[in-house]
């Protein structure tokens, strides 16, 4: 992988939805798995809208706030990322591998 998607190294070899389909389950090439609740991940886009152009616009969402959301669509965006359509017709954030990996597992 270039350098210019950052430092990540391991590659995602499969993403699976468990637990009743309320978390994001990741098996890396590397042998780590990561798990993400996905009210955590849709709080946590990092898209414009959510976050704001300036750190005093973000919308301060909370995990509590997406009970029983869902993955409608998820699809790679090149080797750096994904794109997630969420059950409440939010589509514009990117889940970048690095913030995957990184992210810490509530799960």
């Amino acid at each position: 992988m270039s350098q210019e998607h950052g430092s990540i190294e391991a590659f995602p070899e499969s993403l699976e939805l468990t637990d009743d389909d309320s978390v994001l389950q990741i098996a890396w090439d590397d042998g780590h798995t990561s798990r993400h609740r996905l009210d955590v991940l849709r709080a946590a886009c990092s898209c414009a809208m959510c976050q704001g152009h300036h750190p005093s616009q973000s919308l301060n969402l909370k995990p509590e706030q997406f009970p029983g959301i869902r993955i409608t669509d998820i699809a790679p965006v090149g080797r750096y990322a994904y794109h997630i359509v969420w059950s409440d017709g939010h589509d514009t954030g990117i889940y970048t591998l690095k913030m995957l990996r990184e992210m810490e597992s509530t799960a």
